[in-house]
C-alpha cells in the first residue's frame, strides 16, 4: 500500500536485514499485520514442528513423558531433577540445551522447541497447549518464568523471574527481566523492559484497536494487541503501555509511566511528578 506511513511500516520499528523472525513481515503492510499473522498460528506451528522433524536427535525413552508425548533430545543436552513433560504433539532439546529443576513443559497438541544453549528454569512453566512455542539459540528463560501458546523467544534474550509472554515474538538479546507481561507484541533487537512493565493487550472498549496517526485512524483489525517495540527502544520500571503502543527504536520511557498511541523513534518520554517534602509532626 502506498499511502502506508513511514512510521507504520515494520522496516521503521525493526533492521528486517538481521530481524530472526523476519518471514512474519512478508506481505505485511503494517507492522502489526505481524502480529496478526502471529495469532493465526501457522507460523510458530511450522517452525517448531519442522525443527521437531528435521532433527536427527534420538528420541528419549517413553517413560519420560506423560501421554506418549515424543521427545528428542540432542547431544549435550541436560535435564535436570524434577522436570515435567506432558503432551501428544512433540518437543525438541537441541545441543547443548539445559532444562533445570522444577520446570513443566506441556506441549499438548502441538510443538515445544529448545534452542542449542538455551537454558529454562528452575520452575518456569511452557504451556503450548494452545499452541506451539519456539525458544531460540542461547536465550535463558529463568525462575519461574510462564511462556503461553505462540511464544517466540530470540537468540540470545532473556525472560526473567514470573515474567510471562504469549502470543508475542521477544527478538534476539532482548531483556524482559522481571515481573512483565508481554502479549501480542513484536520487541525489537535489544529491547528492554524494566521490572514491572505491562503491556495491556486488550482494550476495555468493544472493537478492534485503532491506531491513530498524524490526525488519521488506521483500522488494525485485531481486537488483540499490544506493543510494537522498535530495536534498541527502552520501557522504565512499572510503566504500563496501553493497547496498539508504537514505540520507536532507540526511544526511552521513564518509570512508572502510562503511553500509548505512536512515539518517534529516538525520543524520551519523561514523566514530571511534583513531591512534598515536609517536617515529620509527633
Amino acid at each position: 500500500m502506498s499511502d502506508v506511513p513511514e512510521v507504520l511500516k515494520p522496516e521503521y520499528y525493526f533492521d528486517l536485514d538481521s530481524f530472526e523472525h523476519r518471514a512474519l513481515f512478508e506481505g505485511a503492510a503494517f507492522v502489526w499485520d505481524a502480529v496478526a499473522k502471529l495469532q493465526q498460528k501457522e507460523y510458530v506451528e511450522e517452525l517448531a514442528r519442522r525443527k521437531f522433524e528435521q532433527s536427527e536427535a534420538p528420541v528419549a525413552p517413553e517413560p519420560m513423558a506423560q501421554g506418549g508425548q515424543p521427545i528428542k533430545i540432542a547431544e549435550g543436552a541436560v535435564i535436570r531433577p524434577h522436570v515435567t513433560f506432558s503432551g501428544t504433539g512433540g518437543i525438541l532439546l537441541d545441543e547443548g540445551a539445559e532444562i533445570l529443576p522444577g520446570t513443566v513443559i506441556d506441549a499438548g497438541e502441538h510443538y515445544v522447541y529448545i534452542g542449542p544453549g538455551a537454558t529454562v528454569g528452575p520452575h518456569a512453566h511452557l504451556d503450548a497447549r494452545k499452541g506451539s512455542i519456539y525458544v531460540g539459540a542461547q536465550a535463558k528463560l529463568r525462575q519461574s518464568c510462564y511462556l503461553r501458546e505462540l511464544a517466540v523467544i530470540g537468540a540470545g534474550a532473556t525472560v526473567g523471574n514470573s515474567t510471562e509472554v504469549k502470543t508475542s515474538v521477544v527478538g534476539e538479546q532482548a531483556e524482559i527481566p522481571h515481573f512483565n507481561y508481554i502479549g501480542d507484541s513484536l520487541l525489537g533487537f535489544k529491547a528492554h523492559t524494566g521490572a514491572g512493565v505491562k503491556i495491556s493487550n486488550l482494550k476495555i472498549t468493544p472493537g478492534h484497536i485503532v491506531v491513530k496517526i498524524e490526525g488519521r485512524k488506521y483500522e488494525t483489525g485485531l481486537r488483540k494487541l499490544g506493543i510494537i517495540m522498535g530495536d534498541r527502544a527502552q520501557i522504565g520500571c512499572n510503566s504500563v503501555a496501553n493497547p496498539g503502543t508504537l514505540l520507536g527504536p532507540r526511544s526511552l520511557v521513564y518509570t512508572t509511566t502510562s503511553i500509548g498511541g505512536f512515539i518517534p523513534a529516538d525520543k524520551i518520554v519523561k514523566l514530571r511528578q511534583t513531591h512534598e517534602i515536609s517536617d515529620l509532626k509527633s
